[in-house]
């Protein structure tokens, strides 16, 4: 750079950047020339599709973001700004093309350089890093508030004319959020998974009420392992049938069509639900017992109550986590913020993380996933509010999944993925009024269920 170390130095100690630098830490900073570079107007800074992946911070000038060569402005940066952070933490390619507006100077680490410096140093960028990335995301979701409606059960409303996350800090891939991560997966077709097929077939052959245990048989008689996953569980202590239930159509009679039905579900759903999910720490398997105990639970609540949801309830148990699923890569592409957040905010739960780095939370893909499943519009409603039920009015679904989700939780069965549990909500304790042994009893039953599926379906 050819500048004096008091010179540098005194473009440091004006950058809020490094107002938790001790002295000497910034000192040692500016006293390697190596780090720092100088760009005349017009020369790229960083360019779109580059595998360098050096952090930026710009210390003096301007630069100018865009999608690519050519393309529209999107953002104007200057002193005290970061770029190239997420292909730094990431270690992925550029994304945006940065071009200097005015002469430019900047300190440019790459993974060597950076890691050279002491530890305290290091931990210092690594948080002001993560603090720039985190009050970006925040301008993001307090500027989506500003549009974005509700209608339809809570779904992001349109607003015309092109939205653009706010531009501060745009220079690395835009992470999407709120309405625009919704529309990249739902638009995204292969993200969102298909109902296993024999859910599928269960779910329509329920529509009618003619359909029989014994045409529920039929669809599974062929299939040999779930077969021997429903004679388990028939003859588990959960049902208490006297005598050995040795064959399908034998249990399909003792069962009747809603349990066969629901076991059907549970066993099928495993495809979609048994998968490790890294963004959410939970390993294979994980959600999937989870979910079940909670269908369990939200159906012996629902009985117990004499409630109308009770031909729901295991449903909405069932999918209530399933948005998990679709949300995973894009929690996991922001590993370092979540972990971040949640650090930073002790008590916070994922789902608020969600909502405070995406815009939303696990509950709103649920819901539309269910929709596009064109499941009973009161199971992808209860799903969508399970975590706010108060915000879905006296919708006794949403209170029954909300209530039996923390109980599950408190039962030490998987689902929060190590991170603080959500806390029940009052106006739920009024809705599911049912006496603590009751609810009890409605935890101890989906523990049995639990225990008759041990084996093939879940280790012991």
């Amino acid at each position: 750079m050819g500048s004096s170390l008091v010179e540098k130095l005194s473009i440091i100690n004006r950058l809020g950047f490094f107002n938790s630098f001790t002295a000497d830490e910034k000192r040692q900073v500016a006293s390697e020339d190596s780090h720092f570079q100088v760009y005349d107007p017009g020369t790229v800074v960083i360019r779109k599709g580059s595998s360098d992946q050096s952090l930026l911070i710009i210390l003096s000038g301007s630069v100018a973001v865009a999608e690519g060569t050519g393309d529209a402005v999107l953002a104007i940066l200057k002193a005290g700004e970061v770029l190239g952070e997420m292909a730094f933490l990431t270690e992925t390619r550029r994304t945006a093309q940065v071009i200097a507006r005015e002469p430019v100077i900047a300190l440019k680490l790459d993974r060597l350089m950076f890691e050279k410096f002491p530890a305290p140093i290091r931990e210092k960028f690594k948080d002001q890093i993560i603090m720039k990335l985190v009050t970006r995301l925040d301008m993001a979701n307090r500027e989506l508030t500003r549009y974005r409606g509700t209608g339809n059960g809570g779904s992001p409303a349109e607003t015309p004319g092109p939205f653009r996350v706010p531009a501060a800090g745009a220079a690395e891939s835009e992470l999407a959020t709120g309405r625009d991560l919704i529309r990249k997966i739902v638009s995204n077709t292969t993200s969102l998974p298909a109902m296993p097929a024999v859910m599928l077939k269960v779910q329509q052959m329920l529509r009618s009420p003619a359909t029989s245990p014994a045409q529920l048989a039929k669809v599974i008689e062929t299939d040999a392992a779930m077969v021997t996953d429903i004679l388990k569980l028939a003859n588990s202590a959960f049902f208490g049938f006297r005598g050995k239930v040795s064959t399908v159509q034998h249990a399909s009679s003792l069962l009747g069509t809603r349990r066969l039905a629901e076991l059907i579900t549970a066993i099928s759903a495993g495809s979609v639900l048994g998968s490790a999910m890294r963004g959410y720490n939970l390993k294979s398997g994980d959600m999937w017992r989870h979910s079940i105990a909670v269908a369990v639970t939200a159906s012996e609540i629902a009985g117990a109550m004499s409630s109308e949801a009770v031909e729901t309830a295991y449903m909405a148990g069932l999918l209530h986590d399933v948005g998990k699923i679709i949300l995973d890569p894009y929690v996991r592409e922001r590993k370092v913020l979540f972990d971040h957040y949640l650090e930073t905010h002790p008590g916070k739960c994922i789902q608020d993380a969600e909502r405070d780095l995406l815009g939303f939370d696990h509950a709103v893909i649920a819901s539309i996933l269910c929709d596009n499943w064109s499941l009973p519009r009161a199971i992808s409603f209860a799903i969508r509010h399970h975590h706010q039920p108060a915000s879905a009015g006296d919708h006794q679904l949403a209170h029954i999944i909300h209530y039996a989700d923390i109980l599950v939780i408190q039962a030490g069965l998987a689902g929060s993925g190590g991170y603080a549990p959500p806390e029940l909500d009052p106006r739920s304790r009024s809705m599911v009024s049912l006496d603590p042994d009751t609810l009890q009893h409605s935890v101890e039953k989906a523990l049995q269920y639990m225990d008759g599926l041990k084996g093939r379906l879940f280790a012991p």
